[in-house]
């Protein structure tokens, strides 16, 4: 039997019926598109600070092989604009696109330099961290709790600090010249920031804390 038009026309959604899916739609939406989108972010924080690392090492090992010194030979970041200094020994190996001596945001007249992947490398003269202070006045780049002897056979056993902001000028950033960046405390599971600070020793670079160490090393 042939269906009339009116009963094509019951089968049909009313407008009502329509908006209001429409709104569950929405509201579903409203729940689920920024939880995604904070977790893409933290993919790529995580993505890109493995990527820095694997540069900062790939630089250590070179100039170790090539040069025949490493982060433990170099002088203090009191000259940063020395040829030997550890700002000088990665500027001169990375894809460096444009250098700061006096970038003011999360510290105070910090070297820095930029690649052209967008990341900044910023090397302080004091290197303090927002969440924890790294105290390493003399800039020995070694391995920490272990003696390391440099080619003048003076022990060394401290390491360095740089921070890597891995998504350059990009937000988030300290607002105003001179404020600390945010570092991510360590208990719970924290929301990775952009920035990490790295210790560098006399062998390799690694995330300083348990907020960075988990980025680089924790599967999702």
């Amino acid at each position: 039997m042939i269906s009339s038009t009116r009963d094509f026309k019951r089968r049909g959604f009313t407008l009502a019926e329509a908006l209001v899916t429409l709104v569950i739609i929405g509201v579903i939406a409203a729940l689920t598109i920024p939880g995604i989108l904070v977790n893409t972010e933290q993919h790529e924080y995580k993505s890109a600070l493995k990527k820095a690392l694997s540069v900062l090492n790939q630089v250590i090992e070179l100039n170790i092989a090539l040069d025949s010194y490493g982060p433990l030979e170099t002088v203090s970041m009191a000259t940063p604009e020395d040829e030997n200094s550890l700002f000088s020994m990665f500027k001169n190996r990375m894809n460096v696109i444009s250098t700061s001596n006096k970038y003011g945001r999360g510290g105070t007249d910090n070297y820095a330099f930029f690649t052209a992947d967008g990341m900044r490398f910023e090397f302080p003269k004091t290197p303090t961290v927002t969440g924890g202070t790294f105290v390493d006045g003399n800039f020995e780049c070694a391995r920490p709790g272990v003696k390391v002897q440099n080619e003048l056979g003076v022990d060394k056993s401290t390491p360095c600090l740089i921070i890597v902001d891995v998504n350059g000028q990009r937000k988030p950033n300290p607002r105003e010249d001179g404020k600390s960046y945010k570092v991510p405390k360590a208990s719970g599971r924290s929301r990775i920031l952009d920035v990490f600070p790295i210790i560098i020793t006399d062998i390799n670079a690694y995330p300083y804390g348990v907020v960075g160490q988990r980025a680089m090393f924790q599967h999702d």
